[in-house]
């Protein structure tokens, strides 16, 4: 995240006002936000669910990510009443309201990944 006061952060504003599309793109900024709406989709899971899926992530990332996702409204954090300390991760109705975005970009990432192909 950036500061507010950064001229990054300004210019992210200003361009976001004048481009839609890149204010969503913005929103599935990170290497792996995407991947885990994509995973969040299946239903809610636990935080060592999520890493269990993916290996290459690191706990930190994983707990930076799912924070920035939680902050942008896209995901819902859910404590259980049954333990303290013990978090489940769903996809909020904003995120529920990507859906199609999402299933569009994985369409065409099947149909014009190269690397797919080696």
């Amino acid at each position: 995240m950036r500061k507010i006061t950064s001229t990054n952060y300004i210019n992210a504003q200003k361009l976001h006002g004048l481009c839609d599309a890149a204010y969503t793109l913005s929103q599935l900024s990170g290497r792996w936000k995407l991947t885990l709406l994509v995973k969040l989709r299946e239903g809610s899971k636990r935080f060592s669910e999520l890493k269990g899926e993916l290996p290459a992530i690191t706990e930190r990332v994983l707990a930076l990510q799912l924070k920035e996702l939680e902050k942008s409204g896209l995901i819902l954090k859910q404590e259980s009443i049954l333990k303290k300390k013990l978090y489940t991760y769903e996809l909020s109705p904003l995120g529920k309201s990507m859906d199609q975005v999402i299933q569009s970009l994985s369409d065409w990432g099947k149909i014009n990944n190269l690397q797919a192909e080696l």
